[in-house]
């Protein structure tokens, strides 16, 4: 029965890289919003979109650099 099962690893990777870009993306954007929100300043859609993005790129590098440091110490 195992032998039948059709496993994608390059999927998982793909999907576990979506999830960890959007995830940090999305809960750093947030954090930064509630801030800004209790600070009463206001600022522009570009704003957050660049905060997303750029700490999107970061969890994604952070995360393949665990994986690095992982694999190296097996």
């Amino acid at each position: 029965m195992l032998s039948s099962a059709n496993l994608d690893f390059t999927g998982m990777l793909i999907d576990i890289a979506f999830m960890l870009f959007f995830g940090v993306g999305a809960g750093y954007s947030l954090i930064v919003g509630i801030i800004h929100i209790i600070q009463k300043k206001t600022k522009t859609f570009g704003y957050y979109l660049r905060t997303f993005l750029i700490s999107g790129i970061i969890g994604l590098a952070l995360g393949a650099l665990i994986v690095m440091m992982w694999v190296q110490s097996l």
